[in-house]
């Protein structure tokens, strides 16, 4: 395997924060900071033999719903403390949907997954979390992401994972984030290609001057040694890996707005079109925001579950048509749950067991892992019963080998079909 250190490649130079001309030509472009209609779901039948492919061919899509998503009003339990603890925020029952076999009342907007749990493919993860987990975004997130909770985070579990399975030959589009750049996919050495607005995602030179681009890559042809000289080599297979992700994005087809409700929607479209153009891509980060519900929040909540599930739908729907969907595998996360009982803004404030879901056609059945004891609640919360490294090392498992990326030892869930 290559030493990330000894080697400055075109994924490390995209990773760069600053420093190089060409960071200041994308467009839409967030560097990470130095790591120190549902009835059109095409699913397969569930007596159908399916492969999955090499492991170095599948793509793990990680959805961060971020701000801490509300479980109990995502997945609802049947008991009528549910109610007598969120008065107004409580969804009223003859709303709910009923998935079959399935012991929890269903969102609404949470329509378009009904298919996949018919299918056999949602394993949910209820009371996820992590060991004396923090109420802080900033603590949470950073231990959700490094997946060390208390301990300084400098690298994520995806991009320890990444650097641990580095092939011979660069794959510079091999990790790439939406929405925002996330410590999950940072190694200690590695970023990935990280994209704020996939709209606005493109080479931009000052003026519009293309002959900068040109410069760009002569600029490259230069022999001396150093790390400038390592750095002028790669703009041109820098610049040609932009081209080659915007033209991804660019040609995608269908309207943005079948994906979802709101802008989070291109995400989404974005990611079917970077797993359709088999570009090596084996992880791709989509961050959706907005979870952080402390008021309003069930207008709020319906729009987001809305986005993600639509999304999922249609990027699964596109993915089936086009032979690719067996290789691919969502893991949802959100870095903690809420307070059981609602506030006083018509909202829930931070708290800590929460829901986190494996969808696609390599989930072995439609299961709920743990659960909602709303008469064992721990500080006002719902208590924390799967350890979230737990669902990280299976997801990496089916990936292609943990290879010690999140420390411990961590048994099967049984859940996904290697």
């Amino acid at each position: 395997m290559t030493n990330p250190l000894n080697r400055f490649d075109r994924r490390n130079f995209l990773g760069l924060a600053g420093g190089a001309a060409v960071a200041g030509l994308v467009g839409g472009m967030a560097f990470p900071r130095r790591a120190d209609g549902a009835e059109n779901l095409v699913v397969p039948a569930a007596q159908d033999v399916r492969t999955f492919g090499d492991p170095a061919s599948r793509t793990l899509i990680v959805v961060d719903m971020e701000g801490g998503n509300d479980a109990l009003n995502t997945f609802v339990p049947a008991t009528g403390r549910y109610h007598d603890l969120r008065p107004t925020l409580g969804l009223p029952d003859d709303e709910l949907l009923t998935f079959s076999g399935l012991e929890y009342g269903v969102h609404p907007s949470l329509a378009d997954l009904e298919p996949f749990w018919d299918a056999g493919q949602i394993a949910a993860f209820y009371g996820l979390g992590l060991p004396e987990q923090s109420r802080s975004h900033f603590v949470a997130q950073d231990a959700w992401r490094s997946a060390q909770p208390g301990v300084p985070a400098t690298s994520g579990w995806l991009g320890r994972w990444l650097e641990a399975t580095e092939p011979d030959d660069e794959i510079p589009l091999r990790a790439i984030s939406l929405g925002r750049d996330t410590l999950a996919a940072q190694g200690e050495t590695g970023r990935p290609v990280a994209i704020q607005s996939v709209d606005n995602y493109d080479l931009v030179p000052p003026g519009g001057n293309t002959a900068v681009i040109d410069a760009l890559v002569a600029m490259g042809q230069g022999t001396e040694g150093g790390l400038l000289g390592e750095a002028r080599a790669a703009l041109p297979s820098a610049v040609q890996s932009v081209e080659q992700l915007q033209g991804i994005i660019s040609n995608v087809e269908g309207d943005a707005t079948e994906y979802g409700p709101d802008d989070s929607a291109t995400l989404f479209r974005a990611a079917q079109a970077i797993i359709q153009a088999d570009v090596g891509t084996q992880v791709l980060y989509l961050t959706i925001n907005g979870f952080d519900t402390h008021s309003l929040q069930l207008p709020i909540h319906a729009q987001l579950l809305e986005t993600v599930a639509v999304g999922l739908r249609r990027l699964f729907d596109g993915l089936a048509e086009t032979g690719h969907a067996d290789r691919v595998l969502a893991l949802g996360v959100s870095e903690f749950g809420r307070r059981v009982a609602e506030n006083g803004s018509t909202g829930t404030d931070h708290g800590n067991g929460g829901l986190g879901f494996l969808i696609g056609p390599a989930v072995a059945e439609s299961v709920v892992h743990g659960g909602a004891d709303l008469d064992d609640l721990v500080q006002g919360d719902l208590a924390t019963t799967i350890d979230t490294r737990t669902v990280y090392d299976n997801a990496l498992r089916w990936l292609g080998g943990a290879e010690d990326a999140i420390e411990g030892d961590w048994s099967s869930l049984n859940v996904l079909s290697i």
